[in-house]
């Protein structure tokens, strides 16, 4: 099934629009409501971080912009995982998580910043390397499950 990239159009300006209203709005709740995320403070604002970058390398047009989705789903991947450790405590799982950080996070971006521009390149590199991190991921947590519980 071979797919038309030429007939796509490019979504970036509503995407990182939407992305920026998001945080707009969730920083104003967190303003007004006084919420205080206590532990999850870190977590809260890598992933604030991440997709303040996401939404920037959309509105980019040369070849960085590939590179700063990279990065911010590689920070994004950080923050949901540190959510994950502060919020369950299983710290000894960073012995396997490690692979969703790197492989999986500039996959993710580079699969995210592709759909979007329309562009087949990243899509195909992002899926590849989400492909390997997944693989990576679940062949060190079968490992360190049944021989290191």
């Amino acid at each position: 099934m071979e797919e038309n990239w030429q007939n796509r159009t490019d979504h970036s300006i509503l995407t990182a629009a939407l992305i920026f209203f998001l945080l707009a709005v969730v920083f104003g709740l967190i303003v007004s409501r006084q919420v205080h995320p206590g532990r999850f403070i870190l977590p809260m604002y890598v992933i604030i971080a991440g997709m303040f970058l996401f939404a920037t390398s959309l509105e980019t047009e040369s070849g960085i912009g590939e590179w700063i989705a990279s990065l911010s789903w590689t920070l994004n991947m950080f923050g949901f995982i540190l959510f994950y450790q502060y919020g369950i405590g299983d710290w000894e799982s960073w012995t396997y998580v490690w692979t969703l950080i790197f492989p999986v996070g500039p996959g993710l971006g580079q699969l995210g910043y592709g759909a979007v521009k329309a562009r087949e390149d990243p899509f195909e590199r992002g899926k590849v390397l989400v492909q390997i991190g997944l693989g990576l991921f679940a062949l060190i947590f079968i490992v360190f499950k049944l021989f290191f519980q």
